[in-house]
């Protein structure tokens, strides 16, 4: 594919502003060599990619609330896209990924200069789109999505757009997807086991990874970073729930807000200080003056 030299790459045109924070998923899958695993494991076929046929590319925040679950990657001629699914099926997903290979096929026309080549008899080149999802529940879940679903049932056998997602869910302990699907289902259920707190459930999976030589290199360099951002991760998704079951519309800065009058707040606190967080970390986190956080802990160790 020809590209005229415009001084940017894709890279360059894709860096949206970290207004919205990293997940795990996006964590574990943010330098080209775990990208390189990761297509190893979708192209087990293609013995001959290294580590400088992949191209990062960081996706604008398409439909995104406040954490980034997708990962991006260009590799020769084709587009990757993977988004995670998590525990709860969501049948949009189809459209999530539809505006994103829209906007990403928009900034590689541009960075080619070949917008006046649409209004042309000349063929433009875009590389080839692969979609995938990762999901890491127990509910039944096909193994491919379909932009067609969305459509009104009378039209679903429409071929003039079509979108299909590969959904992976398969535990290999072996390769860093599978390990990364078999750490968040051991986390999770261990999160729902009665008697643990949310810190101990991550843990015990943390733990579980060692002994079971899942995620080696990632967990040994950088579990307390994972552990982090999973707490927040789950803390979000308890805001959420509480928003839902209480029928409100707010969104959720204020479910987080509404949960932290519950006591979900200083949950977190304690979190994080059985994480070994200092107080001042721990009051930016949570959005408290340090004075409050510490009252928390007070509280917390007269128990």
């Amino acid at each position: 594919m020809e590209k005229e030299d415009t001084g940017s790459t894709r890279q360059d045109m894709a860096k949206p502003n970290r207004k919205y924070k990293d997940s795990v998923f996006t964590a574990l899958f943010g330098s080209k060599e775990t990208l390189l695993e990761l297509y190893k494991v979708l192209h087990p076929e293609d013995t001959e990619v290294t580590v400088d046929d992949i191209e990062e590319i960081a996706l604008e925040n398409v439909l995104l609330i406040r954490r980034y679950n997708d990962a991006a990657m260009g590799v020769r001629d084709k587009l990757i896209i993977l988004s995670e699914h998590q525990s709860t099926i969501n049948p949009n997903m189809p459209v999530r990924i539809l505006l994103y290979i829209a906007e990403e096929y928009e900034k590689i026309i541009k960075r080619n200069g070949d917008y006046k080549s649409l209004y042309s008899s000349k063929l433009i080149t875009l590389p080839a789109p692969e979609f995938y999802v990762v999901y890491t529940g127990n509910k039944e879940c096909g193994d491919y999505m379909h932009l067609t679903d969305t459509f009104p049932e009378e039209y679903r056998d429409n071929s003039f757009l079509e979108l299909d997602i590969k959904v992976i869910k398969d535990e290999d302990k072996n390769n860093i997807l599978g390990g990364y699907i078999a750490f968040v289902k051991k986390a999770e259920k261990l999160k729902h086991t009665r008697g643990y707190t949310f810190t101990e459930a991550l843990k015990e999976a943390v733990e579980w990874c060692r002994e079971e030589n899942i995620l080696a290199g990632f967990m040994e360099e950088r579990s307390g970073e994972m552990m982090e951002l999973m707490l927040e991760e789950w803390n979000i998704e308890d805001a959420i729930k509480y928003n839902r079951e209480e029928g409100r519309e707010e969104g959720i800065e204020e479910g987080m807000k509404r949960g932290r009058q519950e006591g979900r707040q200083e949950g977190m606190v304690y979190a994080y200080y059985e994480m070994n967080m200092n107080t001042n970390e721990i009051a930016k986190k949570v959005q408290l003056t340090e004075a409050e956080v510490l009252d928390i802990i007070k509280k917390k160790d007269m128990k």
